[in-house]
């Protein structure tokens, strides 16, 4: 069995699917590694390092031709002729904007799991990209806003005065704003938030946040706004409006992680504002030791591809195609 690992760097992309520490594991269940040279770099993880846990350092040509590639965003058009039918493509298939982009991919007979689509089930919990990326992504984007925040985030009292807590307003508590908002807690702000979701508010109080169904009237009191609705495949709803950001502070922090909650064009040259849906390429090094231990344990549930059942949910749910046929009753 031979794994290839593709390095994405030259993409925009800073993370990896594969670390040293997952290699070394597949080499010790018997398969044959072959990694990109330079695959790390953006990840801090060295070509020595890949060697040293067993990986044989080769050209992309060399590396899209193993059993089963694995890539953290989707192949370019010019990897596709490297492929044939009986290979896997093991990545996050979110990167596709285009159905024709899939047709091609889908044309080339190979085989294709969007690690995107996993279930949310127990079984799954240690396969779950998306949930781990949001983690990284969540606590990034609240250590990005205290940093741009001009003024101290907890309650201070002192002899020279009283300096009081920062306020923040987060939409959207799933993985990743429940990760803010228990960051930007734990560093002494005062924090409401809200989410559709009627199970929402235990989790945003569970993590030291106010909840309220609606935090129109708290935006322009805030210090730091921060939104995390959206969901994989979908554009993002537009939640809060430009008039609304004007009425904030002055000096305000506004980051926007789903790149569409927040409509822009407002006339505030104060405020530090922040749109960006990939926060996670930011801690490049942190966010590719989950994305490659959720691999990791995908490949070794199903026995590196060998094993399968397609009636599994998991299984349902992530291949997207196979033999060149694309799969849509997969749910």
């Amino acid at each position: 069995m031979k794994i290839g690992i593709v390095n994405n760097c030259l993409r925009g992309e800073t993370r990896v699917a594969a670390t040293p520490e997952t290699i070394k594991k597949m080499v010790g269940d018997g398969a044959f590694v072959l990694s990109e040279k330079g695959l790390g770099r953006q990840s801090f993880f060295s070509d020595e390092a890949y060697q040293k846990a067993g990986a044989y350092l080769t050209e992309r040509a060399e590396v899209l031709k193993a059993d089963i590639i694995l890539s953290v965003v989707p192949p370019k058009k010019s990897d596709l002729h490297f492929f044939s039918s009986g290979q896997w493509l093991v990545c996050d298939l979110s990167g596709f904007d285009d159905k024709a982009d899939m047709q091609d991919l889908v044309s080339t007979d190979i085989g294709v799991v969007d690690l995107g689509k996993m279930p949310r089930i127990s079984r799954a919990q240690t396969m779950d990209i998306l949930s781990s990326q949001s983690l990284i992504a969540g606590y990034k984007a609240a250590t990005d806003a205290l940093s741009f925040l001009k003024k101290t985030t907890p309650l201070l009292m002192t002899s020279a005065g009283t300096l009081f807590a920062a306020k923040a307003v987060v939409i959207g508590a799933g993985v990743a704003g429940l990760q803010v908002i228990s960051v930007l807690k734990r560093m002494g702000a005062n924090v409401v938030a809200t989410d559709i979701r009627p199970e929402s508010k235990a989790e945003i109080e569970s993590v030291g946040g106010k909840f309220l169904s609606d935090v129109t009237a708290e935006i322009e009191t805030a210090d730091i706004l921060i939104t995390s609705a959206f969901s994989k495949g979908k554009k993002p709803p537009l939640l809060v409006k430009k008039e609304q950001i004007e009425k904030m502070r002055p000096n305000a922090v506004v980051i926007d992680m789903a790149a569409g909650n927040i409509e822009q064009g407002f006339n505030r040259s104060d405020i530090t504002f922040v749109s960006d849906k990939f926060f996670e390429r930011k801690l490049s090094s942190s966010a590719s030791t989950l994305f490659s231990n959720n691999v990791y344990a995908f490949l070794k549930a199903f026995d590196y591809m060998r094993s399968l059942d397609f009636g599994d949910e998991i299984l349902r749910a992530v291949v997207t195609c196979s033999d060149g046929f694309l799969i849509k009753v997969m749910k």
